[in-house]
Formats: structure tokens, sequence, C-alpha cells
């Protein structure tokens, strides 16, 4: 009986000590804050690098890529670049896209709201003495919030010179995004681009839109959809830096693969 009740003190006193280990070690973790700064990014190659609905590189292949610090309270800073190809008869041609971003998200009524101003440079552009530079800027704002596994989405996008224009471009679109599980998920996007000048060259304001699903595994991500606009063959080809056909509609398909740097 003494040895039993020895026996039954050394395991009780082994569980505490244990245990109370175990609380330390939650509390240490618990107590570890979060990283004030991240360096996260992604490379991508997409069958057709679409923006608002129209194709960027006469529907074919481009490598993409993005580095984003991330700081506290959420401030952020970026790149991103995407081979483009606006007319492949023309020596003016800018072949790259790099575009330069940053922002803050903020949190107000469970909704995060994401206030970015935007810069899209074509540093490769040929461009003639005199002629305007496809480079532009806008400043976007967006907002998120879900419900459950659906997630909406919206943004308004305003520029004071729609690139090559010289004339006031706004925009506004929406997201729907339902997650069927961890790994799967289909969304839709919506929009309609406004254009100061369209007219003036045959063009106009246009309307577009996406539908697909998306799947990941660790850090890939396969996006599969269809994109398109309401522009015909010689309004796209007038005016939105793009060749006759670019703004019909098709299928794109995109593998990312995401990581992180820092910490």
């Amino acid at each position: 009986m003494k040895n039993l009740t020895k026996l039954f003190l050394g395991a009780a006193s082994l569980v505490g000590l244990l245990s109370t280990s175990a609380v330390v070690a939650v509390a240490q973790d618990a107590a570890a804050p979060a990283p004030d700064w991240t360096l996260t990014g992604y490379v991508a190659a997409t069958s057709d690098y679409r923006f608002r609905g129209i194709s960027q590189n006469d529907r074919n292949f481009a490598p993409q890529g993005s580095l984003n610090v991330n700081g506290p309270n959420g401030f952020y800073v970026g790149a991103w670049a995407s081979e483009v190809d606006f007319d492949p008869t023309s020596s003016n041609n800018p072949y790259v896209e790099l575009d330069i971003y940053g922002g803050k998200h903020t949190d107000l009524w469970g909704i995060d709201w994401n206030f970015m101003p935007y810069y899209y440079a074509y540093p490769s552009a040929n461009v003639p003495a005199g002629a305007p530079r496809p480079d532009y800027f806008e400043l976007i704002n967006q907002f998120t919030k879900a419900f459950g596994p659906v997630s909406l989405q919206g943004s308004y996008a305003w520029s004071n010179n729609l690139a090559f224009d010289g004339g006031e471009g706004n925009a506004i679109y929406g997201n729907v995004t339902y997650t069927i599980l961890d790994w799967l998920s289909v969304s839709g996007n919506l929009g309609h681009q406004w254009a100061e000048n369209a007219r003036l060259v045959g063009s106009r304001d246009y309307t577009y839109g996406d539908i697909g699903a998306s799947a990941t595994w660790k850090g890939l991500v396969l996006d599969v959809r269809y994109s398109g606009t309401d522009l015909g063959t010689a309004q796209c080809g007038a005016f939105y830096m793009a060749t006759r056909h670019a703004c019909s509609g098709g299928v794109v398909a995109t593998l990312t693969y995401n990581f992180t740097l820092l910490p």
C-alpha cells in the first residue's frame, strides 16, 4: 500500500510538472506578438492576362509576379509585373507592365476597407517624341466583407489620365466568392469602365465580367474562368490599348505559387 501511495504521488507530481510546463509554453506562445513586417509574393503563369475584361497580351501566355511588404497597422507597399502585348505590329509596343502601389487596410464595422494609390507603368514603351506615354495613375477604394462562406467585395477606381487618353476614367466593379471547401471556391466579377474621351475615337464605355473557380494546394492556386466584355472589335481596337479581338470572351487559366520570404 505504501509503495502504491508513493507511485501515485510520483505520478501526480509528474503530471503536475508536465501540466505546468504546458501552461507556460502555451502562455509564451500566446504572448508572442505577430510580426510587424512581412514580405510576401507570388509568381504566376496565365494563358491570357486580362485587365477589366480586355486582353493585355494579344490573348497569349504571360508570366507574372508580385512582391509585397506588409507593415504594422495595415500599411503595405508592393510591385507587380507582367508581360504585355498591346500591338504585335507596332515598334511602340511596351512588352512589360510594372505596377507600383501602396495603401492601408482598415477594419471598420467588421468590413475591411482598403485605400490604394496605384501606378501603372510601361517602362519599355518606345514612345515617339511629343506623344503621350501609356503610364497612368489610379486611386482605388475597396471594401471586403465575409458572411460565412460568402465574401463580397466592391471597388471604385478613379484616374485623371486614362492611358494614352488624357481624359478622366472611372471604374466600378464587384466580386462575389463562395468557398465550397477549404481548397475550392467559385467566384464572379462584374464591372463597368467609363472613359471620358472614348467616343472621340469611335469607342465607348463598356461592361465586363468573368466567372470561374479556384483550387488551392499548399502554395499553389489554379484558377480557371471565362472572361469578356460587351465591346465590339472596332471599339476595342480604337481605344483600349488592345488588339481588335482582345475584348471578346475567352477562357483564362492561371497557375499561381504564393510564398512568404519574411519572417
